[in-house]
């Protein structure tokens, strides 16, 4: 999953694109690929309510996502991640 515009695509006002939703879509399946990423039947919730800080069965999470939105500090945390790769940290 390399390609996260998707996730600067949706609106404040609750109002979803197209490509924002397929992105989530997106999201949904890569995670739900590795085993690792499930707990009791439920991955992280990074909505904006959640924070990453509830595991959920991926339909909802997805439902979060689309309803609440993601929570802005992931975007952040994935572009330090890979600032500091580039520069072999």
């Amino acid at each position: 999953m390399d390609d996260r515009s998707w996730m600067y695509r949706d609106s404040s006002q609750g109002l979803r694109r197209m490509d924002y939703c397929n992105g989530v879509q997106g999201f949904i399946n890569f995670t739900t690929s590795i085993s690792r990423n499930f707990i009791g039947g439920g991955i992280r919730c990074p909505c904006r309510k959640c924070q990453n800080k509830k595991y959920l069965y991926p339909d909802v999470v997805m439902m979060h996502l689309l309803h609440k939105g993601l929570w802005r500090i992931i975007s952040v945390a994935i572009h330090m991640e890979k600032y500091l790769l580039v520069r072999g940290e």
